[in-house]
């Protein structure tokens, strides 16, 4: 695998990262496209396309694939189908497009996948029944169980933003209402804050101050840090309700450990406190003191990448 190397891509709603990985786990480029900037699918891949011609930069001979991880990926057709949080009309054969650009090899699963594989491939810890919850812009889940990645018959496995925890709870972007995601992710978050500050009537914190376009998961965190009642209250409500959530996905699925990704988790002990509390009220009784909850190793930035490429990596050594 000398001077071989695959192109590594995580598709999300707010960003899109894009890595040349070598085969030991080297990031040796990366770049980012910010997503929402684009209108439509056609528009993005055609600067996606720009991104990775420059970052190749016509080395043809080492470059082995494209992995790929998006939203609402349909692993048995490899297209992404009704994308709630990417804002793009139907199915998207973008498997096509990339491989006609390139003539290589392109592979695409669902994105709350991809730090499961990052794991598998790229962590010592070698643990065979594991999840990893990414908490960005919406909230997914990849499952690690016997050793295997769960993906369903569609590939559809871990939509866990959208189990429903609320009745006739909060409108959430897939249509229905009362969705996780729609309360822990970065847009549930600020949607706390807004309601939390409708409540607080002798509130005169910073918030009032701060326009809702500037407002994003790591300003809530960093208010709370200086001591803003609600911005510490908002990521309390957070934890506690993702960990009544993981709670339950332990009840399914039996695993060792919990990993947590994704921006939502830079609150760090703001936000893990509140979520181990919850977890272990609301675990059933014959787990506790086997299944553990920690941030992933990996970073936002690298690890979704170091996923992706894992779909080609795994292609040669078979």
């Amino acid at each position: 695998m000398l001077n071989k190397y695959v192109i590594g891509i995580d598709v999300g709603g707010t960003h899109t990262r894009i890595g040349q990985i070598s085969a030991s786990g080297v990031v040796l480029k990366n770049q980012m496209l910010r997503t929402a900037d684009y209108g439509n699918a056609t528009i993005f891949l055609e600067h996606l396309i720009g991104v990775i011609k420059s970052m190749i930069n016509d080395d043809m001979k080492g470059f082995l694939g494209i992995g790929m991880g998006a939203p609402s990926v349909n692993e048995q057709h490899q297209t992404i189908t009704h994308a709630a949080n990417l804002n793009w009309d139907g199915s998207l054969d973008i498997i096509k497009v990339l491989s006609e650009a390139f003539s290589v090899t392109v592979k695409l699963t669902n994105d709350a996948n991809l730090l499961v594989l990052a794991h598998q491939y790229f962590d010592d810890a070698l643990l065979s029944d594991f999840f990893v919850v990414t908490l960005g812009t919406g909230v997914g889940a990849g499952i690690c169980c016997n050793g295997s990645l769960l993906k369903g018959k569609e590939g559809f496995v871990g939509e866990l933003g959208h189990v429903i925890v609320k009745d006739s709870g909060r409108s959430c972007s897939c249509g229905r209402k009362g969705c996780l995601e729609t309360y822990v992710s970065a847009t549930g978050m600020i949607r706390t804050v807004t309601s939390l500050i409708a409540e607080f009537n002798n509130y005169k914190g910073s918030l009032l101050d701060l326009p809702m376009s500037h407002l994003n998961a790591k300003r809530i965190t960093e208010l709370a840090l200086s001591g803003d009642e609600i911005a510490k209250r908002t990521l309390i409500i957070t934890g506690e309700i993702l960990g009544k959530a993981l709670a339950n996905m332990v009840a399914l699925f039996n695993p060792q450990h919990i990993y947590l990704a994704g921006g939502v988790t830079h609150a760090d002990q703001l936000l893990l406190a509140p979520t181990r509390q919850s977890f272990y009220q609301h675990l059933l009784n014959v787990y506790p003191d086997q299944v553990t909850i920690e941030k992933s190793k990996f970073d936002d930035h690298e690890g979704a990448v170091l996923g992706a490429s894992v779909l080609i990596w795994q292609l040669n050594e078979a």
